[in-house]
């Protein structure tokens, strides 16, 4: 339920603390270690929480009010400030150049400075109408920047929108200060009134959260949720399923410590920096740097307040709400997540199953796609099936947004493409926009391509001075028959005379006659369609081939095989790729690495990406389908 500042994770903790602070130290997101040796003596109270750092504490809190002040503009309203440290340190140029600061007015509060993120599909005007809009939700103390490797990617698949609910991130204003401002459903009526002013006629929401930002999806597509007629896919994102007894008593213990201590408690919480345990808890324990650079980042920039009026108007949504959301729904956990545990998915899912009498659907078979109607046609939300989906993503914590994002994104990407419309993939709609290949300008584009890359070779492991390992590779483009650069069959073999065998997994037939290659190269064809990852099966078959080759034809270290495909970038990069990892032991990142070097830029499309990520991520976790 917790992001940024604080810690639902602590609710489980165990420390020697005195009872009238000992459920506080299990809430908030300060390490019982901190807590412990602020109470354990009254000498040390009087170290942590004297003079020096209150007024440090207090200073600090000045500093922050007086930014925020800085930022309004003569009518009070808060300016948008892309330039600023903060914005540049957490910020990508594409969540900068698409954000603005705008006035929330709902049926109860004006909120004059909300900052968000919204960029229409680039190709929206040549792609099937009505795009549905992917909005995403973060949670207590977060802030969309969090979602800003997900933005990158699904910018490219729909309408993309991501809100800084009021007082979160480094931008948006904390005003108003009611502390009913801040309650669930304040903030769910924030989101549907972006939302809505954002929607054309009959346009559909795909809703993303996080943390606490899904107990918000929730609340708006339930039945009777402001968007549950609009909503046609929930995401949820480390979502948390109930509160107990005693985690309610500690949050309102924990809202009840004066504002100024707690910041002088964060302050103590946040030494160490990126190694502070106020990151570690947030991250899983193989975390690189920049992750938990921005988790610190996340950390500094939650104001206390705002976190305090969330806490206190916080609403977990019952297993009754969750089960009347009449649309597919993707539950997506952490194994090391510290803050909501796996065992929060498990309980939500456990209220979908079939056997559950509290859950009922009527909308038929789960396994079948919605891909069933005409392509072009988004369904409306009555006219989904409840499909369930949970999976476990190994290796990362509670920031999973920035730990693993390929995987996350692939995950996601593939439900929504398979559950709700296959327009919502990017293989698909860039085989929906291909031209033909041999046009003036691709012909140009394929001139100008590197025609065959130097033999594919890397590291296998992180260490400077690991292992360097040679594939048996070129990367290259199709040949031409009669091209006058010297990229045809003729010049190739007396241009590459280590070449013994040339895999062409282009679709079409070749633009150039194999049998022109003489006795020299022996040619294979191994089709696979253009713009869609190579299925598992074709990645097995490819090896298979690629192993039979190498045994048939005595290779030892010095004889190569040739592959391509088009331009060999996407189709040949993951293919080789695929070996890479699974013949080679290279690692993921590492047999990408010894493939751009080899072919720059390397593979180019991201779903393809995501998808060598997802394919070889150790330890994934995914269940049937309800």
């Amino acid at each position: 339920m917790a992001d940024g500042t604080f810690s639902s994770s602590f609710f489980r903790e165990k420390s020697s603390l005195s009872s009238s602070l000992e459920v506080v130290s299990t809430n908030s997101s300060f390490t019982s270690a901190v807590w412990s040796t602020l109470i354990v003596r009254k000498e040390m109270v009087v170290a942590f929480c004297g003079v020096v750092p209150l007024i440090y504490g207090c200073l600090r809190a000045f500093r922050g009010k007086k930014s925020d002040e800085g930022k309004r503009t003569a009518d009070g309203h808060s300016v948008h400030g892309p330039s600023t440290i903060e914005n540049i340190y957490t910020d990508p140029g594409l969540i900068r150049k698409h954000s603005e600061v705008i006035s929330v007015t709902t049926d109860k509060y004006k909120y004059p400075g909300v900052r968000i993120f919204y960029r229409e599909h680039p190709k929206a005007s040549v792609l099937p109408p009505k795009l549905p809009l992917l909005v995403f939700i973060h949670g207590l103390g977060g802030q969309l920047s969090q979602f800003r490797y997900l933005l990158e990617y699904f910018v490219h698949i729909s309408h993309t929108l991501a809100i800084d609910l009021p007082g979160c991130g480094p931008d948006s204003e904390f005003s108003p200060q009611d502390w009913d401002a801040y309650t669930t459903s304040s903030l769910a009526s924030v989101i549907a009134t972006i939302v809505n002013g954002k929607l054309d006629e009959g346009q559909q929401v795909i809703l993303i959260g996080h943390s606490m930002g899904c107990s918000l999806a929730v609340t708006l597509a339930a039945r009777g949720g402001l968007l549950a007629d609009k909503c046609v896919g929930l995401i949820a994102v480390c979502p948390k399923a109930i509160a107990t007894e005693k985690e309610k008593k500690s949050l309102a213990t924990a809202v009840a410590i004066p504002e100024v201590i707690f910041n002088v408690l964060r302050v103590c919480d946040r030494r160490g920096g990126a190694s502070s345990k106020s990151v570690s808890r947030f991250v899983g324990s193989n975390a690189s740097r920049q992750a938990r650079k921005l988790q610190l980042r996340f950390n500094e920039q939650s104001r206390t307040p705002v976190w305090r009026r969330m806490v206190s108007g916080a609403r977990l949504p019952t297993e009754e709400e969750w089960t009347t959301v009449k649309c597919p729904i993707y539950l997506l956990g952490a194994a090391e997540d510290k803050v909501t545990t796996t065992k929060e998915v498990d309980l939500i899912h456990s209220w979908f199953h079939p056997s559950n009498k509290t859950f009922s659907s009527d909308s038929g078979d789960s396994d079948s796609s919605s891909s069933e109607s005409a392509p072009s046609e988004f369904k409306t939300s009555s006219e989904f099936r409840v499909v369930v989906k949970k999976c476990i993503i190994p290796s990362a914590g509670h920031g999973v947004m920035y730990e693993s994002p390929q995987v996350l994104s692939g995950l996601i990407g593939e439900f929504i493409s398979k559950h709700i419309n296959e327009i919502l993939s990017m293989g698909w709609q860039l085989s929906y926009l291909k031209e033909d290949k041999w046009l003036l300008k691709n012909l140009e584009k394929w001139t100008r391509t590197q025609s065959v890359s130097p033999r594919i070779a890397g590291f296998i492991a992180d260490k400077p001075r690991g292992e360097f390992v040679e594939s048996p590779f070129r990367a290259m483009k199709t040949l031409r028959q009669n091209d006058s650069n010297g990229h045809n069959p003729v010049e190739f073999v007396s241009k590459w005379p280590d070449v013994r065998d040339v895999i062409d997994i282009s679709h079409e037939q070749p633009p150039y006659d194999p049998e022109t290659f003489g006795s020299g190269i022996k040619y294979h064809k191994f089709p696979t369609v253009s713009k869609m990852p190579p299925t598992p099966d074709e990645v097995a078959g490819f090896i298979k081939l690629v192993d039979s080759i190498r045994e048939a034809r005595g290779y030892d270290k010095n004889s190569i095989i040739a592959c391509h495909c088009h331009y060999g970038f996407n189709r040949t990069g993951f293919f080789v790729c695929s070996y890479l990892i699974q013949r080679l032991n290279f690692t993921v990142p590492k047999a990408l690495q010894a493939f751009q070097d080899a072919r720059s830029p390397g593979i180019k499309h991201p779903h393809f990406i995501n998808e060598l990520f997802e394919r070889h991520c150790l330890g994934l976790e995914r269940t049937p389908t309800y």
